[in-house]
């Protein structure tokens, strides 16, 4: 299962419009590669990301506890393989949980220990004046 994790998170989806409307970040430059800007809506929390130019964008809470997910360290990782074979992955492209140490792929949203686990993924639009939004 934990292969089927992988496979995803190396062909991630881009996730559909918000249906709720657009939440606004601030300017697209202010987000920094290998940081999390987290931006709030009443009871809703959300991780921006850059990663190679592109933007991402995940809910703040983790699927196991409700961990405020994004404050934990963006990382890579390993990829599955052998005992004792260690192959770094998904370098700057995944935020582990700051209580328990769950991997989850930024711009997949997959969790990376079970094919079946994953966070909400949210679109990340820069309009023409360079503001950053996320759809929600």
């Amino acid at each position: 299962m934990i292969d089927a994790a992988f496979d995803a998170a190396h062909h991630p989806v881009e996730p559909g419009p918000g249906k709720r409307g657009r939440l606004r970040v601030g300017p697209a430059e202010t987000v920094v590669a290998g940081k999390c800007t987290i931006v709030e809506d009443g009871k809703l929390s959300i991780g921006v990301y850059r990663i190679d130019d592109a933007f991402y964008a995940i809910r703040n809470s983790c699927p196991h506890q409700g961990a405020p997910l994004c404050q934990g360290r963006v990382m890579g990782t390993h990829a599955p393989g052998e005992v004792h074979h260690y192959t770094p992955d998904l370098e700057g492209r995944v935020q582990r949980c700051p209580w328990h140490g769950w991997e989850f792929d930024i711009p997949s949203g997959k969790g990376l220990y079970d094919s079946r686990a994953r966070i909400k993924t949210y679109r990340c639009v820069v309009d023409d004046d360079g503001v950053l939004w996320v759809e929600v």
